[in-house]
């Protein structure tokens, strides 16, 4: 996998786009959600067609961010379960760092249908970001009620995640592509990689096939179902029935030997 030095030349190309014109053409909290996981090659190839359409988000002259992320779930696991299952409609917690700036939010969100999303979040002390604060729980409860989603009683901290971000949006429109390089899971004192030298792309919008998909279709990429939360529960758990990530587009939990240590 390219380095952070070939991250930066390709990125070059694109133009920039600060995060406060960029949510101005749109929030894209309400969304549809379209993942791969790919490698480098099929990355870079990615980005050299969408340059000349496209625009890369870029605050105080970084285009490349780091990112932590902590997940809540119920003793028993409820959010993990009933995404195995499928069920919906379905809802995470989270809170998420971004550690350039310390900013902290708490989100929700809630799978309301097989391909819409909605999110919503709230600012949360970074301090605070194991914890659901009283303010967070009444937030997530008052979502998942408006949801017809029942709040569960109690949470708490499941998994942590750590990766790096870049984001290409489109020019025109609110239409973009996240890009997540070296992925960390961590839970228990557990850490896992899936996915080694793989970059997990997701894109948003409004409509679910925009010109990122068409390209990545074009270089042989097909969406997967892959959730950050639930391969990393799988990975660094000794679940009694482990729901089994096979058959056709569907991204595994981990590679290898590199997988868990």
């Amino acid at each position: 996998m390219g380095g952070s030095r070939e991250l930066d030349t390709l990125l070059r190309g694109f133009r920039a786009v600060g995060l406060r014109e960029l949510e101005s053409r749109a929030a894209l909290l309400k969304r549809v959600d379209v993942k791969y996981v790919v490698g480098w090659d099929t990355f870079a190839a990615l980005c050299e067609r969408l340059r000349t359409e496209h625009e890369v988000l870029e605050l105080d002259g970084r285009r490349v961010f780091n990112y932590e992320t902590v997940y809540f779930d119920t003793p028993d696991l409820r959010c993990y379960r009933e995404h195995a299952e499928g069920q919906v409609p379905r809802f995470k917690a989270r809170t998420r760092l971004y550690s350039d700036s310390d900013r902290c939010v708490f989100e929700v969100k809630v799978k309301v249908t097989g391909d819409e999303t909605d999110k919503r979040q709230i600012e949360h002390a970074a301090e605070s970001r194991a914890t659901v604060t009283e303010h967070a729980a009444a937030f997530l409860a008052d979502t998942l009620r408006e949801r017809g989603i029942e709040p569960p009683t109690a949470l708490e901290a499941s998994l942590r995640t750590r990766f790096r971000r870049c984001t290409p949006a489109a020019a025109a429109g609110a239409d973009r592509v996240t890009c997540d390089f070296d992925l960390e899971l961590a839970r228990d004192g557990a850490t896992g990689t899936p996915h080694p030298a793989s970059v997990v792309l997701e894109t948003k919008s409004e409509t679910g096939h925009i010109a990122a998909d068409s390209a990545l279709a074009d270089l042989g990429a097909e969406p997967v179902s892959f959730s950050k939360y639930r391969a990393g529960i799988e990975l660094l758990t000794d679940l009694p029935e482990r729901a089994a990530q096979t058959g056709p587009g569907t991204a595994p939990a981990a590679a290898g030997p590199a997988g868990r240590r």
